[in-house]
């Protein structure tokens, strides 16, 4: 058997040279660039060759090449910047980092101890992508990433994951800005997701589909199916919908990218086949734009923005840009709206008490406006105020994106904690080090959504950037209406329609923690929604408790969370 780090995969090879099981336990750490292509030995594989046990022997050899590949890239030669080592935070322990990830600890775990060690400043050596990384944690760390120093940092991201899916280095943000092309692309974006008519007619979008995607699994679904098996591919498709108008085409190979990515990684061949399929799609759909106008006239479609910004005249490399950039946007959204969806679900399927609350609200608000889940705009989605604080809890505990991975790219020379961060620092912000810190959230691991009933209390949490699921400032996530509009109308239509089962793989079916790291965007993992049955008891049971619910739910949100380490949110509605 033989260790192999490759890429940004870890992976146990055995004699018939197939990859095994430690995949999956590994799969969250390729975030710390533990993998790769280490500079200091010429760019080759490191393979280590052992017998069928991995002894800790073996994960510090591993280490030591790591630590020593990091130390060899830092210092044999002066810094372009003119830092001196010594103003610097310090290198993190690579010896003990690589030893918990081969023992299997959790993403969150590793970055946790590492942090332990080091304190709330620290660096890592990501091979191929960035090299030196600086790691913050803490709430100093998310006011000085969010606000403090929000104007003089870059995104950091997209680039990445634009070249993974492009096989070609792709822009990031700063360098968007300095391009005709690229300045098309941030306006389009900024227009389309500020328009309140664009955003009315995704919201009609998302009603409708949920509704629809509701119809298909009660003809369709059959008890023993996962609902996370067929939900995941509605997400995608619904997303291209919004984005590319029609997007039948653009979502199937969006699909194709995510599987991809579950099955092989970021950094594949299949991720990179699905990006050229996806660019043959954007040209053929942008050149029936120019010959046939009449077709579109009146789709608001962030595609429809790029097009008439571009005067039809974008040439072959705006294409490539306007490829890149649509995919990286829609790996983006959907991999945090999987994620949370799947998360979100789990939570309060798995919840009798907050099932009904969720319940309650949505067919009072039903009720009140004589009207269906189909009626329903942005400001009805947007006034369930449980449904909503239940969208913040599952992004606060599961989301990808600003919460276990931000990256940014210093402008400036700026100081953080005593050390130098020197102008053109990449900087890895781990957001999850306050979202999991039971000093600002009391029970941090439980599904507590009563934290964000209170809008007062709610809006001191995010400006303190105690919570910060959708980010701060000038990078905040543009999305967040069209994505609390899509989760809360899906939500909504499963709640007044389905009752289903939530299956884990803990005792007692219980939900498991969350410990994947960033880029994880396996919809199914080990929750399942199975049994969907129409839903029991009506409508008007359900609105007759929104009174008592809405009684109990200010006095626990007053109370904040019990000292018993139970979740003081459950049991509110409903009998006991």
């Amino acid at each position: 058997m033989a260790l192999i780090f490759k890429g940004w995969d870890f992976c146990f090879v055995g004699s018939n040279g197939s990859c095994q099981a430690t995949q999956r336990s590994l799969r969250g750490h390729r975030a710390l660039g533990l993998g790769g292509d280490l500079p200091s030995l010429g760019g080759a594989q490191m393979m280590l060759a052992e017998g069928d046990s991995l002894p800790l022997g073996l994960a510090a050899g591993a280490a030591l090449l790591l630590a020593a590949a990091a130390v060899f890239s830092a210092t044999s030669k002066p810094r372009e910047d003119g830092a001196k080592e010594e103003e610097l935070p310090p290198w993190a322990n690579m010896v003990q980092v690589t030893q918990d990830v081969l023992s299997g600890k959790p993403f969150d775990t590793v970055l946790l101890n590492m942090r332990q060690r080091h304190g709330d400043a620290f660096r890592i050596y990501v091979p191929s992508l960035f090299g030196e990384v600086i790691v913050l944690m803490g709430l100093q760390a998310n006011q000085f990433v969010f606000t403090e120093q929000d104007k003089n940092l870059d995104q950091a991201l997209g680039g990445v994951v634009g070249t993974a899916v492009s096989g070609k280095k792709t822009m990031g943000t700063k360098e968007r800005k300095s391009t005709e092309s690229g300045k098309i692309f941030d306006k389009a974006s900024a227009d389309f997701f500020a328009n309140k008519k664009a955003l009315a007619r995704a919201t009609q979008i998302f009603v409708d589909s949920a509704e629809d995607f509701c119809d298909q699994m009660e003809q369709e679904l059959k008890p023993e199916e996962n609902v996370f098996e067929k939900l995941w591919t509605y997400v995608v498709q619904t997303n291209a919908d919004m984005l590319y108008g029609n997007g039948e085409n653009a979502g199937s190979i969006v699909c194709n990218t995510i599987d991809s990515i579950n099955k092989e990684g970021l950094f594949s061949s299949q991720v990179r086949q699905a990006g050229e399929d996806l660019r043959k799609v954007l040209n053929e759909r942008y050149e029936d734009r120019k010959n046939n106008p009449e077709k579109y006239v009146g789709e608001d479609s962030l595609f429809e923005e790029f097009f008439l910004l571009s005067k039809g005249e974008a040439d072959d490399e705006m294409l490539q840009g306007l490829q890149q950039f649509m995919l990286t946007l829609q790996l983006a959204a959907n991999g945090n709206q999987l994620v949370t969806i799947r998360w979100l679900m789990s939570h309060v399927y798995g919840d009798p008490k907050i099932l009904e609350g969720v319940r309650a609200e949505v067919a009072e608000l039903l009720q009140r406006k004589a009207c269906g889940i189909r009626d329903l705009k942005l400001a009805d989605l947007l006034s369930l105020n449980l449904t909503n604080a239940c969208i913040t809890e599952a992004v606060r505990l599961h989301s990808d994106i600003p919460s276990k991975l931000t990256l940014r790219s210093a402008e400036i020379p700026m100081e953080f904690g005593g050390y130098k961060i020197p102008k053109g620092a990449t900087i890895f912000l781990y957001a999850d080090a306050v979202h999991k810190d039971e000093k600002y959230f009391p029970d941090a691991a439980a599904f507590c959504p009563h934290r964000y009933t209170d809008e007062e209390v709610f809006t001191q949490k995010a400006r303190d950037r105690e919570v910060v699921t959708f980010g701060h400032g000038r990078k905040r996530c543009t999305g967040e209406l069209h994505a609390r509009s899509q989760i809360s109308a899906l939500l909504a239509s499963f709640v007044m329609r389905f009752d289903m089962d939530l299956v884990t793989n803990e005792e007692g079916n219980q939900i498991p923690e969350d410990h994947d790291g960033p880029f994880v965007f396996d919809t199914a993992n080990s929750l399942k929604l199975v049994n969907l049955r129409p839903r029991a008891g009506d409508m008007s049971s359900s609105v007759a408790s929104v009174s008592v619910a809405a009684a109990a739910l200010a006095s626990r949100s007053q109370s904040g969370p019990s000292s018993s380490g139970s979740c003081p949110f459950s049991g509110i509605f409903g009998k006991s």
